[in-house]
Parts: C-alpha cells; structure tokens; sequence
C-alpha cells in the first residue's frame, strides 16, 4: 500500500513538472505559472555562461612605463584660466545648466496642455469634401458616365458641459503653475550647488595654505633643531623627531593641494566649464555676514515661498479640479451645431445645396461604473495631494529649524575658533623662544605647531560652514535664485 501511495505521489510530481506549477494568490484572480521549458533553457544558459572561456588582462596599464600606441599621439588640451568669484560662478552656473533647460522645456508642455484643454470649450469647424466617378457600357459604341461631388462645412460647439470641460483647464492650469515652480526650484537648487562648490573650492584654498603655512613652520624649526645639534646643545632625538614632523606636514600638504585640484574639478563641473580650467578665486578671504533674522521669520517665509509646499498646495487645487471635472460625468452636455453643404453633377456647376442647425443634448444613463469608478480614483488623489501638503508643510519646518540652529552653532564656532587661533599662535612663539633658550623642550614646540595647525583649520572650517549654513537656509525659505518678470507682478 505504502509502494502504491509513493508511486501515486510520484506520478502526481512528475505531472505537474510537465504540465506547470499553478500558484494563486489569496483573494486574486491572478496566477502565477512556472514554464519547466523556459527555467531549463535558462539553466543552459547559465552553465554556458560560467563555463565560457573569458580573457582576463592582469596587467596594471598605468604602472607600465610605456603605454605603447594607444596614448602615444593623445596631447593633453591647453588650459584657460578664468578669474570667478561667488556671483559669477552661481551666475554662469544657471545659466549653463541642463537640468533648468529641461525644466523649461517640461514648462512649454504643460502651456500646450492649457491651450489643448482650453480648445475643447471652442467651436469647431471641419471641412469635407468629397468626388466620384462612373462608367458603365450599355450597349456597343454606347456608354453612360457619371460624376457626382459633394462638399460641407460643418460647426459644433459643446455649450455645456456643467463643469468637465472648465474643471480640465483649471487642473492643466495648476499643472503649469506647478511646472513653473519646478523652473524656480531648479534654479534655485543650481545656485545652492554652486555656492557650495564655490565655498569648498575657497575652503580647499585656505586650507592648503594652511599646511604650506605648516611646512614652513617644521622647517624652520628643523633648522633651528639642526644648528643646536652641531653645535652639541641637543640630543640626535630632536632632529629625528622634528623630521618626521616635518614629514608629516609635507603629505599633508600633499593630500591638501589634492583636494584643492578636486574642488576646483567640481566647480568647474558645476559651471559646466572645460575641466582643465585654472580658476582664481576673486575672493581672498570667506565673508561674516550678519545675521539678524529670526526663526518665526524664517519659517513663516518658507511657508509663503517654499517651492515644494506651493507646489503642494496647486496639487491640492489640481485634484479638486480633476473631480469637478469626473464628477461632471454624471451629468448631461448641451452642444450646437450647424452645417451647409452642396452637391452637384458635374464639376462645372451646383446642382442644389442644403443647411442644417441643431442642439442636442448627451446624457449616459449608465457606463458600466466607469464615472464611479473615475470619481473614486480622483477623490483618492484629492486625499493624497492634501497628505502631501500637509507633509511637505511639516518637512519644511523642520528643515527651516534646523539649518536656523545650525547657522547659531557656525556663529559660536567661529569666535571661539578666531580665540583659539590667537591663543595657539601666542603659544606656539613662547614654546620657540622657550627652546631656543634652552629652556623649553623640542616636544612642547612640536605640540604648540600642531595645535596652531589644528586652530588655523577649525577657524577656516568654522567660517566655511557658516557661509554654507547661510546659502542652505537662503534655499529653505524659499528665496529665489533668479527674479524673474511674475515676481514683480505678483507685488
């Protein structure tokens, strides 16, 4: 019996391999089928793949001295050099970057969808015409020709349409006033990357500086060290370890310049310039504007300009249109019409004409659910567009807060960086003459120099994020990058 049973499972398994697996989804009509065809076909082929014979080049081409004629008559192009400062780089920026082209161009569509959506309140008028030709044999040397031609001009205009046709315009018209924001976003978003490469390009600058200002420093300890120890007042130990100082300043300063060339790359990417482009930076120093705005202040402006919540908020207007307009679908349209036509038996003339008039009225008693079922989805997008209002609305709040706290944090890291540079710089010329008095030790000089250096880069830090703290808050409340003609209208 047991032989019997396995047998039967058996056969049930291999029957269902040859026919398919079914599997069906609790509450779906929907089935998923396995085809044993195509998953054995798909196992070929990935045994073939992995047993395929590959070619693997091992060789480290930029370790090679010589990298034969692929590179040999690639000449490197002649670099520009280019004077920038803030303005100019967020300047060229906008007016370089494609994505701000690719929003005005989504723009000009949704300006079509308006004047499309408005031309169906708009009579219509059409033209047709239309011509034929017979021939028949009667009879030897007896035929019969004939033409005929016919020709109308016909006007249709929906008078009334109780709303679908008004609340269409009005969701293409909150489309475009959504696209146009995406415009100023855009823009805005460009001026924020380009103040921020502009900041990071000035920062990689003043940084380098500070590790070349740091090597000059080692050195000339280092020489100092040297002469005490031929003239037998220190210990070898000093030179070696105010060597290896020394040499730890240099790779710093080696990884600094690296990271100026790579600002330097990356605003030039911004700005959409050729990248080998050598750039001087106008500004020598970071600015310490003022800062007296307030956090209310600051947030009831995103809440007014932010281009996120108004967008939100023509969505919301958006969707109320759109179920106006299916919601009209329950309701009848009123339309006028006319039309003159003529026909005639030859081309060289009018054998009678005819005019018409009439209104009409449409009204579908019953479409299978299909108004319902548009109400309900336009009723939904009402209810998503009101939660993502209302979420943006919190998002930029917290956004607006939060850049507000950050820049007050900047403002007290840079006083007490400015105090911290003051006080390194003061110890580290009592820790020199201490040493070159005898008095003090090699390690105390080494100390004070690397304190000096860490002070001189929190202080540059502290400025840089005080100007990027400025710029991102600038963004979150909704400031536009580009003042555009609507902006003064809407004054």
């Amino acid at each position: 019996m047991k032989k019997y049973t396995y047998r039967v499972l058996a056969a049930s398994v291999i029957l269902a391999l040859s026919m398919g697996v079914g599997v069906e989804a609790k509450g779906s009509a929907t089935k998923i089928m396995t085809d044993p065809v195509i998953t054995q076909k798909a196992i070929a082929a990935q045994m073939d793949q992995k047993t395929a014979d590959k070619t693997v080049n091992f060789n480290n081409m930029l370790l090679q001295k010589n990298l034969g004629d692929a590179i040999a008559d690639v000449a490197a192009p002649e670099a520009a050099n280019l004077d920038i400062d803030l303005k100019g780089a967020v300047t060229t920026a906008i007016q370089n970057n494609r994505d701000i082209t690719t929003a005005e161009l989504q723009r000009k569509e949704a300006e079509a969808d308006v004047s499309a959506a408005a031309a169906k309140k708009n009579p219509s008028l059409s033209y047709s015409w239309t011509g034929s030709q017979s021939k028949a044999e009667l009879a030897r040397l007896q035929r019969n020709d004939n033409r005929s031609y016919s020709q109308s001009l016909n006007v249709s205009w929906p008078v009334w349409t109780f709303g679908k046709i008004e609340g269409a315009i009005d969701a293409a018209r909150y489309a475009k006033n959504i696209a146009d924001l995406d415009v100023y976003k855009t823009e805005a978003d460009t001026k924020l990357s380009a103040v921020q490469a502009y900041y990071q390009y000035l920062e990689a600058i003043k940084l380098a500086d500070v590790q070349a200002q740091s090597v000059n420093d080692y050195a000339n300890h280092l020489n100092n060290v040297q002469q005490q120890f031929d003239a037998g007042i220190v210990a070898k130990l000093d030179v070696l370890t105010s060597n290896v100082s020394l040499a730890n300043a240099k790779q710093q300063k080696i990884a600094a310049d690296n990271t100026r060339d790579v600002a330097e790359a990356n605003l030039n990417n911004i700005m959409r310039v050729p990248m080998n482009t050598k750039l001087n930076a106008m500004d020598k120093e970071f600015p310490e504007p003022e800062f007296d705005l307030t956090m209310d202040q600051a947030i009831l402006m995103a809440q007014k300009y932010r281009w996120e919540l108004v967008q939100a908020d023509y969505g919301v207007k958006a969707a109320q249109a759109s179920l106006r307009s299916a919601k009209a679908g329950y309701l009848p349209t009123v339309s006028v019409g006319g039309g003159y036509g003529w026909n005639e038996a030859a081309i060289s003339g009018f054998d009678k004409d005819k005019w018409s008039v009439q209104g009409g009225l449409s009204w579908s008693l019953w479409d299978g659910g299909a108004t319902q079922a548009s109400v309900k989805k336009a009723d939904a997008a009402l209810k998503a567009a009101q939660e993502s209002l209302l979420q943006a609305r919190e998002k930029i709040e917290l956004e607006v807060r939060q850049d507000y706290l950050n820049i007050l944090s900047y403002k007290e890291q840079i006083r007490a960086a400015e105090a911290s540079v003051a006080q390194a710089e003061e110890a580290y010329k009592i820790a020199t003459v201490r040493y070159s008095s005898g008095v003090g030790i090699n390690l105390d000089v080494l100390d004070a120099e690397l304190q000096l250096n860490t002070a001189r880069t929190n202080y540059i830090t502290a400025l840089y994020n005080y100007n990027i703290g400025l710029a991102t808050l600038e963004h979150a409340m909704g400031i536009p990058a580009v003042m555009h003609p609507e902006f003064e209208k809407a004054k």
